[in-house]
């Protein structure tokens, strides 16, 4: 009889609900201005491994900068913790030079010229191997008439100030035209049609179509305002920097900046480098397009038999990575490494799944929590007890780990692609999802 019992009580709590009775996501939805629709989610408790609730969770949404949590442990786990992102100097005994690019997407120009002081006054040549990753500088589905936005700047083995010129538009007095200013030298042009004024409102549109890098500006300034400009072509802007360090350390190098790989005559005179730690920032805290679409290349060059890394060999390494993991990557579709592309696809399940395999949570501990990147002014209640990763294309997106008021740890996933409604509403409703799997799960 009690044999009879018992397992009748385990059949019952094998029926219950899967999340506690008092988490009640659908009223969370319902109560919100977001279509019900268009909200998948998924919830995993990292001890037991289980789905613990899911709303649409199969369904494909876009991403947005979610995504770089799976690019970026895709390429971590192929570099390791200890590599490191390096811009090289050699020389050869014929006094010729060659700077062994490595894509550090934070390499900046005092970086270059740290390297360029070691140059000789007489140097015969100066080599650039930029083999490390291919010529390809736009991710697929990157709309060209997005050219002047900072998030799309284009990324390349030359990738040098973020692949941008800081420009400044600074008033004079009223009615008269403001002056505008380059902090470093890249061949833009201005059709200044900005006017000092009492407010500040400026539009800034490239019309290539017209001349090369020609910028029509127009508004009014009231106070000296900045943007960075992405450079169009970045061998160019690497190449002029490194003229310019030239001049400055009085180097007289008339010559070309020629392609040359990397040979053992060269030997290494001096290195400029940054860590893996400063690119996880980079990428998951900052959320930085730049880096992650360079460093997934730069994986991709490990298992390249020529060396050069590609997105295809990135993806085929996310691919292999992922089946390792037994999380099936057919239902995805990832067209770059950042998330910025309309054609990413993405699952609420597959990415609540890729945080809660074991060989992966260790990114917890890389996430900004409320107070850092993307989290600086959200749910500060929960620091400490929330790590995330936002995302903002065509849907809102939040992923990453929750440790609850009562003691457990869950994965989670909120793809919301209701594209009528407010960003602050979608903020909202991730907020009180966030919140109910704090309190209540």
């Amino acid at each position: 009889m009690l044999k009879k019992i018992l397992f009748l009580f385990f059949a019952c709590t094998v029926m219950l609900p899967a999340f506690s009775a008092g988490a009640d996501f659908s009223k969370v939805i319902s109560e919100s201005n977001i279509k019900k629709s268009d909200v998948s989610i998924s919830i995993i408790n990292l001890e037991t491994g289980r789905e613990v609730y899911q709303l649409h969770s199969k369904r494909k949404f876009y991403p947005g900068s979610v995504q770089k949590l799976i690019t970026y442990k895709t390429a971590e786990n192929i570099l390791g913790l200890d590599y490191r992102f390096k811009t090289t100097l050699y020389k050869n005994s014929n006094n010729e030079y060659l700077i062994k690019l490595g894509a550090d997407p934070l390499l900046t120009g005092d970086n270059l010229k740290t390297l360029v002081t070691k140059i000789q006054p007489d140097a015969k040549a100066i080599y650039i191997d930029d083999s490390i990753i291919d010529g390809e500088e736009w991710g697929s589905g990157w709309d060209d008439e997005d050219n002047l936005n900072p998030a799309l700047a284009r990324f390349s083995a030359y990738n040098l100030d973020g692949n941008m010129v800081k420009v400044s538009f600074m008033p004079t007095t009223d009615g008269a035209p403001a002056t505008i200013s380059q902090e470093k030298f890249y061949p833009l042009s201005f059709i200044n049609e900005i006017i000092t004024g009492d407010k500040n409102e400026i539009n800034l549109t490239r019309k290539d179509y017209i001349a090369p890098d020609m910028i029509i500006a127009s508004g009014v300034v009231n106070t000296l305002i900045s943007r960075d400009i992405p450079v169009t072509n970045t061998k160019r802007y690497f190449k002029l920097s490194l003229e310019r360090i030239l001049n400055e350390e009085k180097i007289d190098y008339s010559g070309v900046y020629r392609f040359k790989k990397l040979s053992p005559e060269f030997k290494e005179l001096a290195i400029i480098s940054h860590s893996m730690s400063d690119i996880q920032k980079a990428i998951l805290i900052d959320s930085n397009n730049i880096a992650s679409e360079s460093m997934f290349k730069i994986a991709a060059s490990k298992k390249a038999s020529d060396g050069t890394g590609t997105f295809a060999g990135g993806l085929a390494l996310l691919t292999d990575y992922c089946n390792s993991l037994k999380l099936k990557t057919e239902d995805i579709k990832i067209a770059d490494a950042s998330g910025v592309s309309e054609e990413n696809l993405l699952t609420a399940e597959f990415v609540a799944e890729f945080l809660a395999n074991p060989a992966n949570t260790d990114l917890k501990q890389l996430l900004p929590t409320p107070g850092q990147g993307t989290l600086v002014n959200r749910m500060n209640y929960m620091t400490g007890k929330l790590f995330a990763k936002t995302g903002l294309v065509q849907t809102n997106s939040i992923a990453g780990y929750v440790d609850t008021l009562g003691g457990e740890t869950y994965a989670f996933c909120i793809l919301i692609n209701d594209k009528e409604a407010k960003n602050s509403d979608k903020k909202m409703l991730e907020e009180y999802l966030i919140r109910e799997i704090f309190t209540k799960l």
